[in-house]
């Protein structure tokens, strides 16, 4: 009985000791690289992300927008949008050319021309307006589900301005590296992981008088595949 307790808490210690090391994340030993380096390293994870869950804010003189969306590089979605002054709010769901949209009185009110807009909002109900991503009405919703689109704008928009590191900071729990850029009088600044793979966790700025932050989760994580069923569901051929 002594041996076997001996050899138990000796396969528990080892044990123990692999779970640690194994989870315990390991630093990735970017915040010792050039700002230059580090905004290039998280460019590159995003650019080769193949899906990632984006949270975002906007503010500026028409209001704050919002953006709550799970999106890939073959253009599927699923997520909301919310619009400044008012404007309403909408879920989206878009799998391949299919897009599903379940838009709130005030979206639909901001998006159809006001004599419409209560016929359809009558005819839509509690259901979704489903359409193709080549539908006019819908075609801004579904450039919105394009991460590509996305990937291609954030790797221009760090091809110019004066980098500067910054220091240690924290997104979500997870440990960062700031570095940020000026450009004129804009500013960007890059949060990325310190620990696993260095990925852009966030960004937030000023251009143009508007303020924006970003928060990037979930990189590789499948954009949920459940669509809304038919019978809750209104073509948007109704609409015309």
């Amino acid at each position: 009985m002594a041996r076997f307790r001996k050899a138990a808490a000796v396969l528990a210690a080892g044990c123990s000791a692999a779970l640690l090391t194994g989870l315990a994340p390991a630093g990735n030993g970017i915040e010792d690289e050039s700002a230059r380096a580090i905004v290039d390293k998280a460019r590159t994870e995003l650019a080769e992300a193949r899906s990632v869950h984006m949270v975002a804010h906007a503010a500026g003189e028409e209001g704050e927008a919002a953006l709550d969306l799970r999106f890939d590089v073959d253009g599927n979605c699923a997520g909301s949008v919310s619009l400044p002054r008012g404007g309403g709010r909408a879920e989206i769901v878009k799998r391949g050319q299919d897009i599903w949209v379940k838009p709130d009185g005030a979206f639909l009110r901001s998006q159809v021309p006001a004599p419409a807009a209560d016929g359809a909002a009558a005819l839509i109900g509690d259901r979704w307006l489903h359409g193709t991503s080549g539908d006019a009405l819908l075609r801004k919703l579904t450039d919105v589900c394009d991460l590509k689109d996305f990937q291609r704008a954030y790797a221009s928009h760090l091809a110019t301005g004066d980098l500067s590191k910054g220091g240690r900071a924290t997104v979500g729990g997870s440990p960062a590296v700031t570095v940020t850029a000026t450009r004129g009088g804009d500013t960007a600044t890059f949060y990325v992981a310190t620990e696993g793979e260095p990925r852009l966790l966030r960004l937030e700025g000023r251009e143009d008088g508007r303020s924006a932050r970003a928060d990037f989760l979930d990189y590789g994580a499948p954009v949920p595949a459940r669509t809304p069923p038919p019978e809750q569901s209104v073509d948007i051929s109704g609409l015309r």
